[in-house]
């Protein structure tokens, strides 16, 4: 069924923390994790907001990385992982060790 289909073929690796030679950090979008050579196309970026931490991409992704369990910070980890049940702002880790279902990620977005 629909509802137990899982975000499993979105990986953690294929968001790619970088920086530009400017000292820029920057999120890069890999398509394809398998590929070890680079062809030289790039994928989208979200570039930081230094002067706007509130609202900076890269900041938010620092603090996912942060709140995730260590071991699930591998390239072939799921990138959405389901919320702890019982969490609260203190606890260092915020997520489980399995990936969001489907189901559960559109109720979120709903409330966004």
């Amino acid at each position: 069924a629909s509802t137990h289909s899982r975000s499993h073929n979105v990986y953690w690796g294929q968001l790619v923390l970088k920086k530009n030679e400017g000292e820029l950090e920057y999120l890069e979008w890999k398509y394809d994790l398998s590929a070890e050579v680079h062809t030289g196309e790039l994928g989208p970026r979200l570039f930081a907001k230094p002067d706007n931490p509130d609202n900076c991409p890269v900041a938010d992704y620092k603090e996912y990385a942060k709140r995730r369990p260590l071991d699930m910070l591998h390239d072939y980890d799921p990138l959405y992982l389901a919320p702890k049940p019982l969490c609260s702002i203190w606890d260092q880790i915020w997520y489980c060790r399995k990936s969001l279902t489907k189901a559960k990620m559109e109720k979120i977005l709903k409330v966004i």
